[in-house]
């Protein structure tokens, strides 16, 4: 009976080396870096992915991105932008704020991220309904990032969004920064819209995505004449309201880079104990992989959960 235990621990002890070591008879890798051990990595992921889908479905807000942005701050780091570039800093316009606080509130209420709302409101109706007569306006969207300069920082890595930052027609600026639910997640998103009332000939435009739109006149005189509501929307303010449990961009990306260091640790211990046992297995194919590893790492690091539109 004794001996037949000993059996079973000792089958036991093997399966779980096997795991993490290469093969004792066969030299076999470990489970972890087989293929089957990577499609179990993927197969989590997708548990991950399909989980937090149902969570951020049946509990709005538990899941989401907690910020620290401020609205002072990104005025002041664009116009630290603008000025490297020798051009005039931009002042802030209440009515191009509350057009900006519109814009994000509207965002929240019909559940959508994009320039134009599904609901048919466009960028100007915001603009205009909050009394703001431009001839050039223009708007750049974020959202969920954690702090203000990493928002500036992707607008101006982006061709489209810095031009219309840097752009020496505006004269005007508008920021909001707002945190509701957005497809069930705690979200923060930040509006900036820029403008001029600078009188001239042309026709009123607006800068949307790096294209130059033409404001149709019906739109700017039905704004005009006094059309003053453009929605009517409740936003939970930043600091106010229930704190997200957890931030599921924080668990993929620590989650990934935790299976890449034991990937990259379980390699170079296949290396080690073939090599004890006088099979080198050391090849190109390790260090491809080793390479791919570190860079996969190192977007991973440098990652952010960020999006501008």
């Amino acid at each position: 009976m004794g001996k037949r235990w000993k059996q079973i621990w000792y089958t036991k002890i093997m399966v779980w080396r096997n795991l993490f070591l290469p093969h004792k008879d066969t030299h076999k890798k470990a489970h972890l870096i087989s293929w089957e051990g990577l499609v179990c990595y993927i197969l989590i992921f997708i548990f991950l992915q399909v989980s937090f889908s149902i969570i951020g479905y049946t509990k709005p807000g538990i899941l989401g991105i907690s910020a620290d942005i401020d609205q002072k701050k990104l005025i002041e780091l664009t116009n630290s932008e603008r000025q490297k570039m020798g051009l005039p800093p931009v002042s802030e316009n209440e009515a191009l704020d509350r057009a900006a606080v519109l814009k994000a509130q509207n965002m929240l209420a019909e559940n959508y991220w994009a320039h134009f709302a599904p609901s048919g409101k466009t960028p100007w109706d915001f603009i205009l309904g909050s009394g703001y007569k431009f001839t050039y306006a223009g708007e750049n969207l974020a959202k969920n990032f954690y702090n203000s300069d990493d928002v500036v920082s992707a607008w101006m890595n982006s061709k489209t969004h810095k031009d219309n930052l840097l752009n020496p027609k505006y004269k005007d600026i508008g920021i909001a920064v707002i945190e509701g639910n957005l497809n069930g997640q705690k979200t923060t998103l930040v509006v900036q819209m820029f403008g001029t009332t600078e009188m001239t000939d042309a026709k009123p435009a607006i800068e949307i995505s790096g294209k130059q739109i033409a404001v149709p006149p019906e739109d700017l005189i039905s704004k005009q004449a006094g059309s003053s509501g453009v929605l009517v929307a409740r936003v939970l303010p930043i600091g106010v309201g229930a704190k997200s449990v957890f931030d599921p961009f924080m668990v993929y990306k620590w989650g990934g880079i935790s299976i890449i260091v034991l990937i990259g640790l379980l390699l170079a211990a296949d290396v080690w104990v073939l090599k004890k046992r006088g099979i080198l297995r050391l090849s190109s194919h390790h260090i491809a992989h080793m390479a791919l590893l570190s860079l996969t790492a190192g977007s991973l690091l440098t990652s952010s959960p960020g999006a501008i539109l």
